[in-house]
Parts: structure tokens; sequence; C-alpha cells
């Protein structure tokens, strides 16, 4: 007797489908998908919509292709077959977790939004705790700025346009052209500090990661409670974390001289 074929079944097979082709190819367009699993246009950007809402695909607002999203590693971190950005980064992060004795978190990029998908948790015994697999924005948080500062010019004139900001504290930073300016000092220095201005009582330190291709595709932070870090104290950081980084994205093949680029 033939098995009955239900809608939801269907739809949960069709996902699957698409959740492994842009596994193979990277990215493709809608067009592209709907053609390869035989389906219509309508019924793959359904889909695909929800997997956007889950964080499982992003959409490039650019070239509108899709593409599965980071949040997709941090479901399949048992997996160790293979080395990739958490498996290198653990050990940078774990030396900078012992020096400053403070939560060390990994951040990636996730199409305007940004995942965590790696942390080493402080020492000591008050101390700020991430959520892997968490969703944050980007204008806000030191993780979040030190990735903002490095999109392509495109890129960052789509997000300052569609991004909807808002006033997380009384610290964050809505005006356009105040975010631009902070954002060009990071560049200019290299790394990103956060001060209250996306969570109250929190203060970071951070910088980027970049891939072989030279983008930033990561980023590093030290988190700690306000009281601990001060502005000067996250200044101290600032260099042991550019050295952190560094070493990460040598080991994914970017090269020495990734953060003076």
């Amino acid at each position: 007797m033939k098995a009955k074929s239900y809608p939801s079944a269907v739809a949960v097979e069709r996902a699957v489908e698409l959740l492994y082709l842009l596994g193979e190819r990277g990215e493709a367009s809608l067009p592209v998908l709907a053609r390869d699993i035989g389906s219509s246009r309508s019924a793959v950007r359904r889909i695909l919509t929800a997997l956007r809402r889950k964080g499982l695909v992003d959409l490039d607002p650019v070239t509108d292709r899709y593409s599965l999203s980071w949040l997709v590693l941090s479901l399949a971190r048992s997996r160790q077959d293979r080395v990739g950005l958490r498996e290198v980064a653990v050990g940078p992060m774990t030396e900078l977790r012992d020096l400053t004795k403070e939560t060390v978190t990994l951040n990636v990029r996730s199409s305007f939004q940004r995942v965590c998908i790696e942390q080493i948790e402080g020492q000591e015994e008050v101390r700020w705790q991430g959520e892997i697999g968490r969703i944050d924005v980007l204008y806000a948080g030191a993780g979040g700025k030190a990735l903002l500062a490095y999109f392509r010019p495109d890129e960052l004139e789509l997000y300052l346009a569609q991004v909807n900001r808002r006033q997380l504290t009384p610290h964050t930073i809505l005006d356009r052209d105040d975010l631009e300016k902070e954002l060009a000092e990071i560049r200019r220095r290299g790394y990103a500090t956060g001060r209250q201005d996306r969570q109250l009582g929190v203060s970071g330190v951070s910088t980027p990661i970049f891939n072989d291709a030279g983008e930033a595709i990561a980023s590093i932070t030290i988190a700690a409670p306000a009281a601990r870090g001060t502005p000067e104290q996250l200044e101290a950081w600032a260099p042991a974390v550019l050295q952190a980084a560094s070493r990460i994205s040598d080991l994914l093949g970017h090269g020495p001289d990734a953060l003076a680029r």
C-alpha cells in the first residue's frame, strides 16, 4: 500500500532539498532553486521565507541570491571531521579568556544580523554570559559593530537604509551620521568597543576575523560587566583581541596583515 503524502511532510522534504542544494552550491537565486527541485517559485519562496525566519537561510539584498546562514554551523557543532572557524578559534579564545578572566565570544555575520556560535565563559565570580545560537543586531554592541564596520560600501548603504534601528539602551547610537563616524573610527583602529549600548551593565571590545577572500566573516569579543569593562580597561584589552583575531584569520588563510587592510 502506497504511503500518503501529506502537505506538511512535502513542505519539510522541499525545505530539506533546498538546504541540500544551498549546501552544494553555496548560493542560488529563487528561479534556479525552484527549477532544480521541480516546484513553483511561489511555493519555494514561502519555504525560503520560513527558513529565513528561523535563521537557517540568508538572502543577499544585492545579488538576490540565497545561501545557508552561519546558524547552520552552530546547529552542526558536534561535527569534528573538518577544520572550520569554530575549531580554529577555540584555542585563541581560550588564551584570551585566561589572560583577561572575562567571557570571550565568537559571532558570525548572518545577512544583516549576527549569530553567537561559541563562547569561552569567564572565570570571575560575577561575569557576563552569552547565549550560543542567539541572533542579534549589528548596530549595537562591540561584536556587531566590528562586523558592520567592514561591510562593502553598497552593503552598508542598504543596511543603513533598510534596518530599523531601535533604542536598545540610552547609549545606543541611532543617528546615521554618528553611527557612520563610529564605524569609520573602528576601521581606522581595527577594533570596536561597546559601552552598554546593546545591553545595560555590559561592555566589550571586539575585532573582526577575515577569511581567505578578505571578508570580515566573524568577530571575537571580550565581554565583561561594565564595572570592570571600563573605557580604560577595554583599551588595555584591545591589543590582545587584535592578536587573537589575527591568529584566527591566519589559520583561515587570510594572512598576517588581515587587520591592516
